[in-house]
This record gives C-alpha cells, structure tokens and sequence, in this order.
C-alpha cells in the first residue's frame, strides 16, 4: 500500500501545485488556455505519435480489449444517465452528467500515471481507450443531450423530430471527434509504424522532447483547469445536493472499472484473445477520475456547468485512493510493472 502510495502521489503533487498556482494567482486564468494549447496539440501528440511509431499501439486482442472497454463505458453511460434522471435534470444536463461520469482523464493523468505503474507497454491500450471515448461515447451523450419530446401534432412526428435532432448531434459530436490531435496523432503512428522505417533522428528527439514535457505540463494544466472551475461559479439549472454527488463518485471509480472488468472476463471466457494485461491495463483506466475538459463541453453546450464541474473535483480528490485501491485489488504494483 505505502509503495503504491509513494508512486501515485507525485503525479498528484503536481495537480496540486497547478491548482496552488492558480488558486494563488500565479497563474492567470487567461493563460490556462494556452497551456491547453500545448498540451492537446503539442505535448501529448507527440507522445501518442511516438508509441504509435514505435508499435506499442499494434497489439494482439486490442480489438476485444476496446470492445470490453465500451460495454463497460456504455453500460455507466446508461447509469448516469439514469441517476440524472432520479435527480429531475433535463435532457442536455443529463447527457454531460453521464458524458462526465463515463469519460475518463486519460490524456492528462492515465497515460502518464498507468505507464508509471504498469511499463511502457501498457500505453497501447490506455491511449486505444480515446477511440471509445471519443468517437462512441461522447457522440451518444451528446445525442442524447440534444434530444428531446417533440411537440407536433402526433407520436410519429414528435419521435420523427426528436430522432432528427439526436442525429444531428451525433454528427456534430463525430466531426468534432475526427478534429481530435490525439486521434491524429495515433493514427500517423500507427501508419508510419506500417511503412517499417525508423523515425529520422532530428524529428525523434523533438517529439521525445514534447513527449517528455506532456506528463508534468498535463498535470499541472490538470490541477490549473480545476481551480478555475471553482474560482469561476456558474449557477446551476437545478440544485443536486452534495450528499446526492456522492453517487456519480462511486459510478465513476467504483463501478466503470468494475464494468469494464466483467465485460472483459466474459470475453475471455468466450474463448476470445483478450491478454490479461491488456484488460488490467484498460481496468485501471476506468478507474480513473472524470475528464476535466468535459467541463468546458458543458459550457459550449449551454449545459449545469458548476454541476459537471463538482464531479469532476469530487472524483479527482478520491482518485488516489481509489486508483491505489483498485491497484491493489488487481495485484498491481511498482514490482510487477518492473517484471513487465
């Protein structure tokens, strides 16, 4: 426990010295952005290109790995879209609820804190699992976001408007997912790992220089973007009590990996190649707390900004408990990820 401990925390140290700098004013809030900037379109790219370059993107069973993965995220989707539902909110705050609670933050805190904790080998399936959460999952949220009862004059016409509306959405949000830098960068990896020639020297070293810089400046930006979550209020649609957030919490660490896990061990008693380290690897994944940037989806879709934003901040505060604890649970630790 005290090992696990000591690994995690300084991935979350740097969290908190950018939520520190922020919250002191060291950082402008107008400059939170730019570090966005670098992160999405500079820092992680190049890591993600890098592994793709390298072949570590290229694995067997990843196919049944990422359908495990997106029955799991599918099946939370459902939950939270039910939760928000017991909570009384609209259509468009609840799709960015479950959106929230189904996203993971795997581009500012998996890839860096799994890599540390199971090798290098492990960043394949964790960079996969943005195909699922990107393409699938935001795109059915959004749908169902942008959904709502019709008022025409018949059931056909109502479910006609509502079905045209969701549609719309979806091919929004899949536009929107296909101008991803991390999605690109995957692919350009993948496809110059096919061509079998080496990265030339020059342009190696500058992504591995980026590559090197996305972990500490994604953390930073990660712990800066929730300080200004709560330095900027944004009043709420509806009012959930705090004991009631306690919910979307569990759902996010507690039963996503849990889903994740079972979908995986079903496959696998299919018969399916489905590699035991692949799964734990996309387990521990979903154990990850919820994904900052949906925060700023909420806003551009006129959603409960302040409520998307309390759980992200209520699951990024148990998430070293809860990733040290799944860690744990697995059998997971700094020597087993020596031995890999």
């Amino acid at each position: 426990m005290l090992n696990l401990l000591t690994q995690f925390t300084p991935f979350f140290v740097l969290v908190l010295l950018g939520w520190g700098a922020t919250r002191a004013r060291l950082l402008p809030l107008e400059g939170i952005g730019a570090l966005t900037v670098f992160v999405l379109f500079f820092g992680l790219p190049a890591m993600l290109f890098r592994l793709g370059a390298s072949g570590a993107l290229h694995q067997p069973g990843l196919g049944w790995l990422l359908l495990s993965y997106g029955v799991g995220g599918v099946c939370l989707m459902a939950a939270g879209l039910w939760w928000a539902q017991g909570q009384g909110l609209s259509r468009r705050d609840g799709g960015l609820v479950a959106l929230v609670i189904a996203f993971p933050n795997t581009g500012f805190l998996g890839l860096p804190l799994l890599t540390g904790l199971l090798g290098p080998q492990a960043a394949g399936p964790v960079a996969a699992t943005l195909i699922i959460d990107v393409l699938l999952l935001s795109s059915l949220c959004l749908a169902w976001a942008h959904s709502r009862p019709g008022t025409g004059s018949g059931p056909d016409e109502a479910a006609a408007r509502v079905n045209d509306s969701a549609w719309h959405a979806a091919q929004a949000s899949l536009k929107g997912a296909l101008r991803n830098p991390l999605l690109w960068s995957m692919a350009l990896g993948m496809a110059w790992a096919e061509t079998a020639q080496p990265v030339p020297a020059v342009l190696d070293t500058t992504l591995k220089l980026l590559g090197q810089s996305a972990t500490p400046a994604a953390l930073f930006t990660l712990g800066a973007i929730l300080a200004r979550a709560q330095m900027q209020p944004v009043a709420t649609h509806r009012v959930v009590a705090p004991k009631a957030l306690v919910v979307p919490t569990l759902l996010k660490l507690v039963l996503h990996p849990l889903l994740v896990l079972g979908a995986g061990r079903a496959l696998q008693h299919q018969g399916l190649n489905l590699p035991d380290a692949g799964l734990l690897a996309l387990v521990m994944a979903a154990a990850l707390p919820s994904a900052s940037n949906v925060s700023m989806l909420a806003e551009r879709e006129r959603a409960d900004v302040a409520l998307v934003a309390r759980i992200i901040l209520g699951s990024t505060a148990l998430a070293l408990v809860g990733v040290t604890a799944w860690a744990l649970g697995l059998g997971l630790g700094p020597e087993r990820a020596a031995a890999g």
